[in-house]
């Protein structure tokens, strides 16, 4: 459920004037998603963090599975998806695999739920995944390609996502960042020999 829904079922709900913000709740729940990942995230402690009842928080959110969607779709929207008509499609492969990784990085647990619960249906996801086929087509790729690229994108992306230990201070270790971009040197080679020998860019 988007913040937009959560905020269609605000409006259904009565009770008293809200104390909060949509935008004030979702932060603090993100800074606890952050420190105690998915499964160890629950409605009391956030009601703490904000210095509210835990029923006020049911005010704005119907439920917390439903919130941590929320913070999943407002970490995701931080990513602007690959544009298919770029003059370079290999810098805006790149762009838009390191964008990713820079914003989702430091909530390692967003990838690592995402695996688990196999969940493939948020449109930002969907957006992603229709711009990087187009962005593929335009590279060269004929349709079975361009899906079999996205599939490797997205592997390469979700592998390096759920091996991050984060440091002490909640920073993606250098190392980290080093492999990741090793690695993307080499899907980007792999796509320029698959894509009918298309030159680099």
């Amino acid at each position: 459920m988007a913040a937009s829904e959560i905020r269609r079922a605000d409006r259904r709900r009565r009770g008293p004037a809200p104390l909060l913000e949509l935008d004030q709740i979702l932060t603090v729940a993100l800074r606890l998603l952050d420190r105690h990942g998915a499964s160890g995230f629950n409605m009391r402690t956030l009601a703490a963090e904000l210095g509210v009842s835990t029923m006020t928080i049911y005010n704005y959110v119907p439920t917390k599975s439903a919130l941590i969607t929320s913070a999943i779709d407002h970490v995701l929207g931080q990513v602007g998806p690959p544009e298919a008509d770029a003059e370079q499609w290999e810098s805006e492969l790149r762009r838009y695999a390191r964008q990713a990784w820079d914003t989702q990085a430091p909530h390692p647990w967003i990838p690592t739920l995402l695996a688990e619960q196999h969940i493939v249906d948020r449109p930002l996801l969907a957006t992603g995944r229709r711009a990087l086929v187009a962005l593929f087509r335009q590279a060269g790729a004929d349709e079975d390609d361009a899906l079999y690229a996205v599939a490797a994108f997205y592997s390469f992306m979700i592998g390096s996502f759920v091996q991050i230990r984060l440091t002490a201070s909640g920073q993606v270790p250098e190392r980290a960042n080093s492999l990741f971009d090793a690695g993307v040197d080499i899907l980007l080679a792999g796509f320029r020999t698959r894509f009918n020998g298309v030159a680099a860019t």
